[in-house]
């Protein structure tokens, strides 16, 4: 049975460096961020700013307002998961895709996130636009997922980020 919303909550969740606050960049407006310079020598040599408390931006899916939430994705700051994913309909897993042990830590993410209870959501595996990127179908096999429910994701191209976003806006609708 379908279930058409006026609004949407979705948040976007990964590990640290996936693609999280570019992709709420790149597919909403009016972006908030709280992005803050690295402060650990190893952090600042994957990027110089990074996601403190969330990132918030609005779209639209078919007439339905969309508001993201993207989470942080250190680890120390994972409680802000838990705050963020109240009242949500579902979330986009980020899987950071550019190489297999970035896969394998993104899974340890990924149960923590399926925790916090059952929700509609896809895995976006991003950067594919990289040599060498582990491909989607290698990422549901490993995660256990169908791969209808995982994306290949490009995370600063309008196309592929709306791509991700209108699949999981179908399924929430689809109920």
């Amino acid at each position: 049975m379908s279930t058409q919303r006026s609004y949407l909550k979705i948040l976007i969740s990964g590990p640290y460096a996936s693609g999280k606050t570019t992709f709420v960049k790149t597919i909403a407006s009016n972006v908030l961020t709280t992005e803050v310079p690295v402060s650990s020598s190893y952090e600042s040599q994957i990027k110089r700013y990074t996601t403190v408390a969330f990132d918030y931006g609005k779209t639209s899916v078919n007439g339905v307002d969309v508001y993201l939430f993207g989470t942080p994705g250190q680890t120390r700051l994972q409680f802000m998961w838990r705050v963020l994913s109240t009242g949500m309909h579902g979330y986009i897993f980020i899987v950071d895709g550019t190489s297999m042990l970035h896969v394998m830590r993104s899974r340890a993410v990924y149960d923590y996130m399926k925790s916090l209870g059952e929700y509609p959501h896809i895995l976006a595996v991003s950067k594919q636009d990289l040599p060498g990127s582990v491909k989607p179908n290698i990422v549901a096999q490993l995660f256990g997922v169908k791969q209808e429910n995982v994306m290949p994701l490009v995370a600063y191209e309008r196309s592929s980020a709306y791509a991700v976003l209108k699949r999981i806006v179908e399924i929430i609708n689809r109920g």
